[in-house]
């Protein structure tokens, strides 16, 4: 998706110097992700006749950003009709309706962007995530030949090594495909200290333990975090939650992670200590209260929330349901149990614009891997009435008894609806988008077979076959509760 500098640098004119001010502070709450701070400002320039393409676009992201996907996709559209030559702007509208599942729409964007640069990497790249490229087509033919060229970005480059890589994955060629996905994470620039995540586990298995608070909260709606690696099944399980009628999504919300920086640093300025868990046990009732509402001020600035029972899905919340668990007594936890081999195989195939540093080596990724579901097992231990492991394997094959199961844990009364979460509306924003658009079927497990061979780096950091063997009596064991 462009980015608003780009837009900018191709609109007519000059904007006034109170647009650019008010454009430059939108930017900035953007970064922080106060979308609804930003879209106050930007709203009486779009109320007072404004068709600047800046204005305009991030006006747009803010709606899109706050899950109104309608309201974005109709100011993009605004956007172009304006503007038709800005080929920036029908990629932005592709990336949007794709999120939606509008295949159609998103492929005539893309078609755009490439009929007027036909070598685009990322409009190439995006397209082939949507209607995937034969091995012999000249569209892979470009991707290929672009491959070679020395002006690319890093971003480009680790684009089109990854669509590559899928295009020989999809044409039985695990070897070609796996070495072009090992070209594309070597683009990126890993920064991931796996001895600093054991210290995290470390003090969460010393320090935390059930909290003796009530058992319930009134003050804000019900929660519902599911976690686990990422590519696990996570937006999966978000997607069979939100078709109930009670439940609303936030996505990949950072709220639980931002909070656990103000308690933090709450903690250290008031000299209680300085350890990432000596907050814990620390907390008054009022500090609680007052953390809780900070928690549901950082969800309100990243999603509408108007249901009862919210679902917040950030894998890497695995490490946080201490603090969730002492902020939100009444919630419950989720976490996605999926073959460590198809986890790490498709991490380490997926292209991450940001974030998830820990894939660019396979080592890495069992590194995490361990650390994960050792803070998991703990917390099974500690929270078992709040927490359930689900294994995805058992989801996808038995979807019904165990989304039966599911709904029970999360206290909510059965609807048939949740059977098919590829209906879910709205906008999809994370890697699984074209996954979840299809109804539950088991067509990714075992892709890690015929890489077998490549993931051995992957099998020593998780501790050999017994750790693989342990963790498939745990999967088993968890799938008939």
């Amino acid at each position: 998706m462009p980015n608003s500098a780009q837009l900018e640098n191709s609109s007519q004119g000059v904007a006034s110097h109170s647009t650019q001010h008010v454009l430059t502070t939108a930017d900035f709450l953007v970064r922080k992700g106060h979308y609804r701070m930003a879209l106050a400002g930007l709203l009486p320039l779009l109320q007072g006749g404004s068709l600047d393409a800046g204005v305009l676009d991030r006006t747009a992201s803010c709606y899109f950003q706050l899950g109104d996907t309608q309201t974005a996709i109709s100011l993009v559209e605004t956007l172009i009709e304006i503007r038709p030559d800005l080929t920036a702007v029908w990629g932005k509208l592709a990336a949007m309706k794709h999120s939606t599942g509008d295949k159609k729409g998103a492929i005539e964007g893309y078609h755009k962007v490439l009929k007027v640069s036909p070598n685009s990497a990322l409009a190439l790249s995006a397209l082939n995530r949507v209607a995937p490229f034969k091995r012999n087509s000249a569209k892979a033919a470009r991707l290929r030949t672009i491959s070679k060229s020395k002006n690319l970005s890093s971003d480009e480059r680790s684009a089109v090594f990854s669509a590559l890589g899928q295009i020989e994955h999809s044409s039985n060629r695990p070897g070609a495909a796996f070495r072009f996905f090992a070209k594309a994470k070597a683009i990126k620039e890993g920064d991931y200290a796996p001895d600093a995540m054991d210290q995290l586990v470390d003090g969460q298995i010393q320090k935390f333990q059930h909290s003796s608070t009530p058992e319930s909260q009134t003050d804000g709606p019900r929660v519902v975090f599911v976690v686990g690696m990422p590519r696990s099944g996570t937006t999966l399980v978000e997607n069979i939650l939100a078709r109930h009628s009670s439940v609303g999504t936030i996505g990949e919300s950072p709220a639980l992670s931002k909070t656990l920086q103000v308690v933090r640093k709450h903690v250290e300025d008031t000299h209680r200590g300085a350890d990432v868990w000596d907050w814990f046990g620390q907390l008054s009732e009022q500090e609680i209260f007052m953390f809780r509402r900070c928690y549901y001020e950082f969800v309100s600035q990243g999603q509408n929330v108007t249901h009862d029972v919210i679902v917040d899905k950030m894998p890497h919340n695995s490490l946080n349901l201490g603090l969730a668990h002492i902020l939100l007594p009444d919630a419950k936890f989720v976490f996605m149990s999926r073959h460590p081999l198809d986890v790490g195989l498709s991490n380490f195939s997926t292209n991450f614009h940001t974030g998830n540093e820990f894939t660019c080596r396979l080592d890495w990724i069992g590194r995490m891997t361990c650390s994960i579901y050792r803070s998991i097992e703990d917390y099974k231990n500690k929270l078992p009435d709040q927490l359930r492991i689900q294994s995805y394997q058992e989801l996808v094959t038995a979807p019904e008894p165990q989304i039966r199961a599911l709904l029970k844990h999360t206290n909510l009364a059965w609807q048939d609806e949740c059977l098919a979460p590829q209906d879910v509306v709205g906008a999809i924003r994370t890697a699984s988008v074209e996954q979840v658009r299809e109804k539950i079927n088991t067509k990714a497990l075992g892709k890690w077979e015929p890489y077998q061979e490549h993931l051995q780096p992957l099998v020593d950091a998780l501790g050999g076959p017994e750790w693989i063997r342990n963790w498939q009596t745990m999967d088993e064991m968890s799938a008939s509760c």
